[in-house]
């Protein structure tokens, strides 16, 4: 729960509610949390009955309420939605990157379009919209509304207003950040369940040298080593005498369209003789390095060393 905040009656009175401001909006890891702190605060701390926030849509032609807090109720809530062909002038303004500061929202040339249909219905009669940005790009609006008789906004409330909606950007920055190394990390594991769990063996090899850079749990067991004890071979080391199959060729198998696989056979830990069957593709990561993705799977019964 937030505590009161005083009115701002000075420069330090807002440098010390925008500390306080942001040590508890960025405690939360929901985003959705963390904005809902930031409109309680920011009405309580501008004593103002509604402050709101609007997020951009993907076509750019309209603005959704993502949280309204409400003073007097202390609530929140959300909905509502403001389409850009319905009020050109407002979208335009905020377009132009600056703070909508209206002292009387019914005479602003910005705003005046709201009257009928949304500033007589909630008795707003001033308000300051500061447009939020996240990489230079417009996403949304912090609305501030008074409600009931109208007054010139201070200079200090209009600072408030332009930090809060700083705020809103860093949150929503930290939120893409956070979301980022979550689908990353969910990648990463689907892709360590899948190289574990696959039935096949499969070696990761590098496309220049050809060592041996990971082997799954299965390639461990066809070829009767420990994973350590694989790593840094050559491929061709694990093929019997005679019988072993180049990088390049699996590269060039790699890239043939119908990707027809190749029969060859490696020896496993105990000599025995493994006929396989070899599929593979060559995968390009960061900074240029390659690797190969070699999968082996075994079609028949062991064979004993020396047995043809």
């Amino acid at each position: 729960m937030l505590p009161p905040f005083r009115p701002l009656s000075s420069a330090l009175d807002l440098q010390g509610a925008f500390a306080q401001l942001s040590r508890r909006s960025f405690s939360s890891d929901s985003l959705d949390d963390c904005l809902r702190q930031l409109t309680a605060a920011t009405g309580r701390m501008l004593d103002v009955e509604r402050v709101s926030l609007w997020g951009l849509t993907a076509q750019r032609q309209s603005l959704e309420c993502i949280d309204l807090y409400e003073l007097s109720r202390n609530r929140h809530s959300v909905g509502g939605t403001l389409q850009a062909a319905r009020y050109p002038e407002y979208f335009q303004a905020l377009n132009r990157g600056e703070p909508i500061v209206a002292d009387d929202a019914m005479k602003h040339p910005s705003t005046q379009a709201f009257t009928e249909d949304y500033l007589l219905m909630n008795g707003i009669s001033a308000l300051i919209n500061s447009p939020v940005h996240v990489n230079g790009e417009l996403q949304g609006v912090l609305c501030i509304e008074r409600v009931g008789p109208h007054s010139a906004w201070t200079s200090l409330q209009r600072l408030l207003a332009h930090a809060v909606a700083n705020l809103v950007s860093l949150a929503l920055v930290q939120h893409q950040v956070l979301q980022i190394e979550e689908d990353l990390r969910d990648a990463n594991s689907l892709r360590l369940a899948l190289f574990a769990g696959a039935r096949d063996a499969i070696l990761i090899s590098d496309a220049r040298t050809g060592h041996i850079l990971d082997a799954n749990p299965q390639a461990e067991k066809l070829f009767g080593r420990q994973l350590q004890q694989l790593l840094g071979l050559l491929q061709s080391e694990l093929h019997s005498a005679g019988d072993g199959l180049d990088l390049r060729q699996l590269l060039t198998l790699g890239h043939t369209n119908d990707a027809e696989a190749v029969r060859s056979t490696v020896v496993n830990g105990d000599g025995h003789i493994v006929p396989v069957e070899i599929t593979g593709h060559e995968v390009e990561l960061e900074k240029g390095r390659r690797i190969v993705h070699g999968v082996f799977r075994p079609l028949a019964v062991l064979k004993e060393p020396g047995e043809s």
